[in-house]
C-alpha cells in the first residue's frame, strides 16, 4: 500500500471529488515564471497558458494579492512568498531606483527625513531613508520591518486594500496589533479616516512618544499600491503643508514607475484599488 492509499483510505474526505482545475489553472500560470523569465505581462501570460484573459487576469490578482507574485513596471513576478520559502530576499531594485531621486528632493524641500517602504504582509519594510544630518534625529533603519499599523507609512499601504484584505493579512501573519489600546477595530477606523483624505496618513508630534511628526502617501500602479512614501520630523511642522508635498512625490514616483499607467489614467481609465 502507498502513502496515498494509505491516506485515501482513512481520510474521511478522500472520496470526494477535488476541483483539480482551480490547481491545474494555477500551475499553468506559475510554470510562466522561471530562470529564463523574471517577469511577465498580463499577454505573455494568456499567450503560454491558453487561458481565457479574464481567467488569467483573475489568477494573476488573486495570486498578487496571496503575495505568490507581484506587480512591477516590468510586468508580474515571483513575489515575497515564494523568496521567503527560498530564504532570498525580494527585489525591489527597480522601485528604490524610481523612487530614490523623489526621495533626495522631497527632503530637500521639507528639510524633513523622507522614507521608502513596502508593505509585506501587515508589516511595512523600509527600503530607503534619506535625510541628511536631519537622519540622526529619526530612529528607524533601512532593512527594519514594523508592524504597519505602527507607522504612517503601513497605515497608508493598508488603506489602499479593503477591510477584508486587511484582516486577512494580520490572520495569515498570526499575530496581533502592535501598542496599547489598538484593536482590529480601532485601526479600521483609522484606515477609514485615511481613506477619507484621499489616501494620506498623518501623525501629530503629540500623538507621538517621541515627538514625531509624519505625513505618508500610497505609490499606487495598476494593481494597487506599491509602496509608500513619507517624511518625518521632530521639528514643529504644518502637516496640512507638508502632506500635498508628500502625496505629489507619491505620484511622482508612480509616473516614474509607470509612465504608461499614469497616461492611461489621465484619460479617467482607471482608479485606484479600494
Amino acid at each position: 500500500m502507498t502513502l496515498l492509499s494509505e491516506i485515501d483510505a482513512t481520510h474521511p474526505d478522500a472520496g470526494k471529488p477535488v476541483r483539480s482545475g482551480i490547481v491545474e489553472r494555477v500551475t499553468l500560470v506559475m510554470d510562466v515564471f522561471g530562470p529564463d523569465r523574471r517577469s511577465a505581462r498580463l499577454e505573455d501570460v494568456v499567450e503560454h497558458t491558453g487561458l481565457p484573459r479574464s481567467t488569467a487576469f483573475r489568477i494573476l490578482r488573486q495570486l498578487v494579492d496571496k503575495a505568490w507574485l507581484e506587480y512591477g513596471p516590468e510586468g508580474f513576478r515571483l513575489g515575497r512568498r515564494l523568496h521567503e520559502l527560498h530564504g532570498c530576499a525580494v527585489d525591489y531594485t527597480d522601485i528604490r531606483a524610481a523612487a530614490s531621486p523623489v526621495l533626495a528632493d522631497l527632503s530637500l524641500k521639507t528639510g524633513a527625513v523622507s522614507h521608502l517602504g513596502v508593505l509585506e504582509g501587515s508589516f511595512v519594510h523600509y527600503l530607503d531613508k534619506i535625510g541628511g544630518a536631519a537622519m540622526h534625529s529619526v530612529p528607524s533603519q533601512v532593512g527594519a520591518r514594523l508592524g504597519a499599523e505602527e507607522t504612517v507609512s503601513g497605515q497608508a499601504l493598508l488603506a489602499t486594500l479593503t477591510p477584508e484584505d486587511v484582516d486577512r493579512r494580520y490572520a495569515e501573519d498570526h499575530r496581533q496589533l502592535a501598542g496599547d489600546g489598538i484593536g482590529i477595530d480601532v485601526l479600521h477606523r483609522r484606515l477609514d479616516r485615511i481613506r477619507r483624505e484621499r489616501g494620506l496618513a498623518l501623525s501629530h508630534a503629540e500623538q507621538c512618544s517621541m515627538g514625531i511628526s509624519s505625513v505618508s502617501a500610497p505609490v499606487l500602479g495598476p494593481h494597487g499600491a506599491v509602496a509608500a512614501i513619507s517624511v518625518v520630523s521632530r521639528r514643529t511642522v504644518r502637516l496640512n503643508a507638508l502632506a500635498p508635498v508628500v502625496a505629489a512625490a507619491a505620484r511622482a514616483t508612480s509616473q516614474r514607475l509607470f509612465p504608461n499607467w499614469r497616461d492611461h489614467c489621465r484619460a479617467g481609465a482607471c482608479s485606484p484599488r479600494r
